[in-house]
């Protein structure tokens, strides 16, 4: 412990029992214990209750030796982790030194798992106290410069992102305000805005939205960029990427200034959109997205600083060297549906959304794809080896019930009759 710390806890000590030093033995006792209901501020430990006979050792050891008998006493093993031993502790480094770019936190739990962090293991505070003493603790991961970067033509790389917005209606008769997201993609060569859409909530359905019409409107592109949020990081988006033949890339946690032109356009929606809206009017969810829709307009017509040129200028050129590759509606809507698989039951059906739907069965005990579309998941189509089999619908157990007919059994009776040949 710092010298300057334990003589400061002495002090405390001392101002502590100083009132009943002349005092008798009865006298100090009761003052101790209505001390012990109080709470007192430790230098370096904070709020801490003492008891009646903690506070009569402090007086006894005064008494005897002094001030000095006040300052705390640091310990033979300070520093050192008890519960651990040296291999649990090389086993912790060596694990570390595999996982460097984790989190105390998801790290801790990683050790857990191992088994390596004592019977009882160590606390989190403990390991963190170790990582640090090994030089293997960083809060946050290092990142080598990085140089000023542009595409050669158009959608060889889009990036995408979240921004939260103002306060909007959802409906135009709604009185609840919610927060409007708006979610962008730009274009890294011609800092087009190819997607866009105001919505309420950072999810797939928006990302759908957004970069369906993207798709439909410019092509496909090379890659798509994006964080690690948890829409842009789900198995929905991977899967559309991997159908379409789009390569997403992840930025490392941490990294905005990698999205700097994504995040450089929302400054600008910031300064150059939102502050326009007149203080006092809320618009609808419809309105802000017509607005934008209006301004993003004249904004790819402006000159843009970054490219010295008018975005669209710059597209037009580009598409015309490298024409981006066109994907029909149809097929895009199928890929853009969200998939599961279930295993049919043995009265044919399957549940989904805590509905329960019927489907052939020739697939019973096999399991299938169920794809369905975001906006509409009512509506869903069973799929067996990649092919789109049917619609399937919800079961109607009184329908089936109206052309069930119960399979008759031969009765003991009957059975014994036609064995006999006795008519009786």
């Amino acid at each position: 412990m710092d010298k300057k710390l334990a003589e400061s806890i002495a002090l405390l000590r001392h101002q502590i029992i100083s009132p009943v030093l002349m005092d008798s033995e009865a006298e100090q006792m009761a003052y101790f214990r209505q001390k012990a209901e109080a709470e007192f501020d430790v230098p370096g430990r904070g709020p801490k209750r003492f008891t009646a006979h903690t506070m009569k050792s402090w007086l006894y050891n005064y008494r005897r030796r002094g001030f000095q008998a006040l300052i705390p006493k640091t310990r033979s093993d300070a520093g050192k982790f008890r519960a651990l031993g040296d291999e649990a502790r090389g086993a912790i480094k060596t694990l570390r030194q595999d996982h460097l770019e984790e989190s105390c936190t998801r790290f801790y739990d990683r050790c857990v798992r191992e088994k390596i962090l004592g019977d009882p293991p160590i606390c989190i505070e403990s390991l963190r106290r170790l990582l640090k003493l090994e030089g293997l603790y960083k809060t946050r991961p290092y990142y080598a410069p990085r140089k000023r970067f542009e595409m050669r033509y158009f959608g060889e790389l889009w990036t995408c992102d979240f921004m939260h917005g103002p306060l909007v209606l959802p409906e135009a008769d709604g009185k609840r305000r919610k927060k409007a997201i708006l979610m962008a993609i730009i274009d890294d060569h011609s800092r087009v805005i190819t997607g866009f859409g105001w919505g309420l909530a950072e999810d797939t359905r928006l990302i759908e939205l957004v970069f369906k019409n993207a798709i439909l409107a410019h092509g496909l592109p090379d890659r798509l960029y994006c964080d690690n949020g948890p829409a842009f990081s789900s198995q929905y988006l991977s899967l559309v990427c991997a159908h379409l033949n789009i390569g997403l890339v992840h930025s490392k946690p941490y990294d905005s200034p990698s999205r700097g032109k994504i995040e450089r356009f929302f400054r600008t929606v910031r300064n150059g959109f939102l502050i326009d809206i007149p203080d006092g009017v809320v618009w609808t969810l419809n309105e802000i997205n017509e607005r934008f829709d209006k301004w993003l307009h004249d904004y790819h017509h402006r000159n843009h600083h970054g490219i010295s040129g008018r975005p669209i200028d710059r597209l037009q050129v580009s598409v015309r060297e490298y024409p981006r590759k066109r994907v029909d509606e149809e097929t895009i809507e199928e890929y853009f549906l969200v998939s599961v698989h279930r295993l049919v039951n043995k009265d044919s059906t399957v549940s989904l959304n805590t509905i329960i739907y019927e489907v052939p069965p020739q697939f019973i005990d096999q399991k299938v794809e169920l794809k369905f579309k975001q906006d509409q998941p009512s509506e869903v189509f069973l799929y067996h080896s990649g092919r789109r089999i049917t619609k399937v619908t919800p079961v109607d157990a009184q329908i089936n019930g109206m052309t069930y007919k119960p399979s008759p059994r031969i009765s003991d009776v009957a059975l014994h009759t036609l064995i006999t040949g006795d008519d009786k």
